[in-house]
């Protein structure tokens, strides 16, 4: 009754199980999981809770997993539930899927969890980690490098995962389970240091205790309540540094302005990358300590149109004023090319058009005025003499190709493009969408910038060119 009253306490406080919920309960048949059913079971008669049992089956112990199924069948069977199987070939899996036994395994049970709470619309699914866990769990994460999100070790509650017995250790799991008459079976493989966490719980923890006379047990779980106070702190600030610094967010990428980043202290800045990872590819699992260190120095010494790949075909690009974090792949260049009418409009797509008129002055005065009265950032004029002494003349609208050159308004000299772009701070990834008004490789308008000196309007033009161009985004 003690221990049943702590599991409770463990669930208002967290608000783990609300009244009325279903909740599918994964059973492998041991100590802990035993336990877990047999508590939710003692309260779903108070609680109006809903359980649906879930074993899986992992087909690795031959007679001994069979054994494990059979015994989880009769012990729901005792208690009125009915118990739900799957197997799954975990060594088949593993192998189709490059990943270890351990992960193939986890993979599987929530699987099969989630699809389960889905058929009988549960709200939730009750695993029974312990405390004992807890600090495995800790430690390991130590071992590999963790930083303080790591520390926090296993979650009461995260997103429709419960854990009412991570307050709980293995002692006291056993003596529910003797004491109340129950039956559990050992997992022989428990017993294997083959796994990372068998040695954790079979050789490294008792040495430590050995060692320091103490039980690092309740050490680990001191200091991941310590820890998690820190991190929420953190992490709250990191997500307001987070919103302040998008500049755009789309299904796979997201955009950082860089004069936020390199103001941000790096305890932030790090927690933001992780954020806009997050964002932009949906996990941050294989995301460690040096790939966000890299992508740190990207940011505060990384020079322009440089990048970093990110696991899972991510990568990172410094732009001139922000970093770019995306799905990995050159961006395929869609070239575009239509002949400018004139007069007459052209329509670039349902969005972009461009109109040209030929407008012809009885004096230069007039058109200066008409110009002065009419020019903008997406109207401009051109000398039409200049134009037509243009041989086999043909204006089209167009993006950049290469070899193309540009004599800015009021410079002394033509450049290429490229360079014109460089100069100017205009980022490598807007370049291609620049539409250009061009005649063959010289480009007289770079829209919505500067236009070309070669057939500007002068003090003696009477007849002009002149071009708008439409924008309904």
């Amino acid at each position: 009754m003690i221990m049943l009253n702590q599991v409770l306490d463990t669930i208002n406080k967290n608000d783990l199980i609300s009244y009325g919920d279903g909740i599918v309960v994964g059973i492998s048949g041991g100590y802990d999981s035993v336990c877990l059913l047999h508590i939710l079971y003692c309260l779903s008669k108070d609680l109006n809770l809903k359980l649906f049992p879930v074993h899986i089956n992992h087909m690795l112990r031959g007679l001994e997993a069979a054994r494990d199924e059979d015994f989880v069948n009769e012990f729901c069977q005792s208690l009125g539930l009915s118990l739900h199987i799957k197997r799954v070939d975990i060594a088949q899996k593993a192998k189709n899927e490059k990943i270890s036994i351990e992960e193939a395994g986890r993979n599987a049970r929530y699987e099969e969890f989630n699809r389960v709470a889905a058929e009988n619309s549960a709200n939730k699914i009750a695993v029974a980690h312990s405390k004992n866990d807890q600090a495995e769990t800790i430690l390991m994460r130590i071992f590999r490098g963790t930083g303080l999100e790591g520390l926090k070790g296993i979650e009461y509650k995260r997103d429709n995962i419960i854990r009412p017995l991570l307050d709980i250790d293995r002692k006291q799991i056993e003596n529910y389970v003797n004491n109340n008459g129950l039956k559990a079976v050992t997992d022989s493989s428990n017993l294997h240091t083959d796994y990372f966490r068998n040695r954790i719980r079979l050789n490294v923890i008792p040495e430590i205790n050995n060692a320091a006379k103490i039980d690092i047990t309740e050490n680990l779980l001191r200091l991941s309540k310590i820890v998690v106070t820190d991190e929420d702190f953190l992490r709250y600030n990191a997500e307001i540094a987070y919103e302040k610094s998008c500049i755009k967010k789309d299904i796979n990428s997201v955009e950082l302005n860089l004069s936020e980043l390199i103001e941000m202290h790096p305890a932030i800045l790090g927690r933001v990358i992780r954020i806009a990872i997050l964002n932009s590819f949906g996990s941050i699992e294989g995301i460690g300590f040096n790939h966000v260190d890299k992508l740190m120095q990207l940011v505060r010494d990384g020079q322009t149109g440089s990048r970093i790949d990110i696991p899972h075909g991510m990568m990172a690009v410094k732009t001139y004023s922000s970093i770019i974090i995306k799905k990995q792949g050159e961006e395929q260049k869609e070239r575009f090319e239509y002949k400018l009418e004139v007069p007459g409009k052209t329509v670039l797509n349902d969005k972009e058009a461009v109109v040209a008129q030929i407008i012809n002055f009885d004096s230069n005065e007039n058109c200066r005025q008409y110009i002065n009265e009419n020019k903008g950032v997406y109207t401009k004029f051109f000398d039409l003499k200049k134009l037509e002494l243009e041989a086999n003349l043909e204006i089209v609208v167009r993006n950049r190709r290469d070899g193309d050159i540009f004599k800015p308004l009021n410079s002394n000299g033509t450049k290429k493009l490229k360079e014109y772009f460089i100069d100017n701070k205009i980022d490598r990834e807007q370049r291609d969408k620049f539409p250009l008004i061009a005649i063959n490789k010289e480009i007289i308008w770079i829209i919505g910038n500067k236009t070309s000196d070669k057939y500007k309007v002068t003090d003696n033009t009477k007849s002009v060119l002149m071009i708008f161009y439409e924008n309904k985004r």
